[in-house]
């Protein structure tokens, strides 16, 4: 008897050992998967501090750069302006003068993207009315040299922005808007009140919709990053300066895309500065 007692008491000691292991080795497992998680997250840190660091550094080279292009870029300005203004009844060589105007006019608008970019200034509150700020802008994208759309405009409000950056905001959605319609087409803006805002805070909704290339599905998530593009041409600086935009007004911004068919970004701003 005391044999088969010791027998079951062994038996019943390998049983409890068997089942720590098995504990041990699920705690074991469960243990490297979060060192994994960890580790995955840590270099995913590094990379980030390390693209910040870049970024950063780009970003006051190229302040640097544009100051110093800034100036002789002006003189150009007003020089091609005053030789529109001496060829006229000279269509021909006038188109060329203007040609010049639109160049520089681009320039410009690179350049003040690039010293946003660098500077990320606050926002300078005053009272703006949209139906005017974006008529302004369509003429600041024409006179980037871009045609061949057509800009409907529906809906009108005010309300309490930085009106430079808000039309950066407007310009640089409307550039994008009209270079992804390789043939051109209708860039449609939409302007309304929204007075049942998040946290009962009025909001102001802007829509600018095109019927372009469209944004693929694995690009969508990069579009506000800087200096991402999937163009040819251009500083992949337009969109992120869009997003710093709303982000000084404390607003939010979304992108609905589809392949193909076009894109829509839909703005949200307060309609009054937080006191």
């Amino acid at each position: 008897m005391a044999i088969e007692q010791q027998k079951e008491l062994l038996s019943d000691a390998f049983d409890i050992f068997r089942v720590a292991s098995r504990k041990l080795e699920e705690q074991y497992s469960t243990l490297e998967e979060k060192i994994e998680e960890l580790n995955s997250e840590l270099a995913e840190k590094n990379r980030a501090m390390e693209r910040t660091r870049r970024l950063a550094a780009m970003g006051e080279m190229a302040a640097r750069i544009a100051h110093e292009i800034r100036n002789p870029l002006g003189s150009m300005a007003i020089f091609s302006t005053l030789l529109e203004r001496e060829l006229d009844g000279d269509e021909e060589r006038r188109k060329l003068a203007t040609s010049i105007s639109r160049g520089v006019k681009t320039l410009d608008n690179i350049l003040s993207n690039m010293l946003h970019f660098a500077a990320s200034p606050g926002a300078r509150y005053r009272t703006v009315d949209l139906t005017e700020l974006i008529a302004d802008s369509v003429q600041m994208t024409q006179a980037c040299g871009k045609t061949g759309f057509e800009v409907v405009h529906c809906g009108s409000t005010e309300l309490e922005a930085d009106e430079g950056l808000l039309r950066q905001l407007c310009v640089n959605l409307l550039l994008n808007a009209v270079d992804s319609m390789k043939k051109g087409g209708t860039v449609t803006i939409t302007t309304r009140l929204d007075p049942a805002g998040t946290d009962t805070v009025e909001t102001v909704e802007i829509r600018v919709k095109d019927r372009g290339v469209g944004i693929s599905p694995e690009n969508i998530d990069r579009v506000f990053d800087p200096f991402f593009t999937t163009r040819s041409s251009g500083t992949g600086l337009g969109l992120a300066i869009v997003n710093s935009v709303v982000e000084a007004h404390s607003g939010s911004i979304n992108v609905v895309s589809t392949p193909g068919v076009g894109t829509e970004f839909i703005v949200r701003l307060p309609r009054h500065e937080a006191k």
